[in-house]
């Protein structure tokens, strides 16, 4: 049965903040305009503040429909799925308000330790109803670890920032914020300051924590903040896997040899 609040009622907290996913929907004023749908999976992205108000580390990608829209008319919609355990949606419904890289707000939210390859705004939301609803319709999904590509993506492109101060690199993380992130898919301005900050984006000092190799990729024992990853990427899931198994038979077949002479000498 769905149930709704004023607030992020305190026993939904810890449940949200375990979510290794959730989703961002946005939608412009105009009725011919498109409505937009972001799932966000880099973990410890999502951040609670108090129960009427929470923010997310917003990384770069090839649209801004999420700013675009926000700049408009600040509606927003988060919402938490449960893949495991008891079923469960929580949708927080809210007024967003974009603070872009190379801004005061975005600093004292992200700090340089704690800033993600790629990151280009924070989304703060005032929450201002919160829904819960069963989630029966959900079905069960294994968590078997984040995908890199975004992170390491954008690692090289800062790094060619890094090295053409005085100007956009081609290849640097600015540039493709003109090219991709300035309007939306239906002309709604997107990202205003972060191209034209001082200063390039960076994220060395989180990059040499995580271990990162020399051409920026990260190791997949190792999340982009340097922390280890309790439950490994899925490629090295299905290899441990594979060596579970491999002992698991090798096991059986020496119980069975001994349970054969056993019983051959009674």
């Amino acid at each position: 049965m769905g149930k709704f609040y004023e607030s992020i009622p305190p026993e939904l907290v810890p449940w949200m903040l375990k979510q290794e996913m959730f989703w961002v929907a946005t939608a412009p004023l105009s009725p011919e305009a498109h409505v937009n749908v972001s799932p966000k999976g880099v973990r410890d992205s999502f951040h609670y503040i108090s129960p009427t108000r929470v923010w997310y580390q917003d990384l770069s990608g090839s649209g801004v429909e999420t700013i675009s829209h926000l700049r408009e008319n600040g509606r927003i919609t988060l919402m938490f799925s449960a893949f495991e355990g008891p079923p469960r949606i929580v949708r927080l419904f809210g007024t967003g308000t974009v603070h872009e890289f190379g801004t005061r707000e975005y600093e004292e939210l992200i700090p340089p330790e704690e800033r993600r390859p790629g990151s280009r705004a924070a989304i703060v939301i005032d929450v201002h109803k919160v829904g819960s609803s069963c989630g029966y319709a959900v079905p069960y999904y294994e968590f078997r670890g984040h995908r890199q590509a975004l992170l390491d993506f954008f690692v090289s492109r800062e790094r060619a920032d890094q090295k053409d101060e005085a100007a956009h690199a081609d290849k640097g993380l600015k540039a493709y914020w003109d090219e991709n992130n300035a309007r939306s898919i239906d002309g709604i301005p997107g990202l205003q300051v972060a191209a034209k900050a001082p200063g390039v984006p960076t994220c060395t000092d989180i990059m040499k924590r995580a271990g990162a190799s020399a051409d920026g990729s990260i190791p997949a024992t190792a999340t982009a903040n340097g922390s280890a990853v309790s439950v490994k990427t899925g490629q090295s899931v299905g290899r441990r896997r594979v060596e579970e198994l491999a002992v698991a038979f090798a096991l059986g077949v020496a119980v069975a040899a001994v349970y054969v002479r056993l019983v051959g000498s009674v």
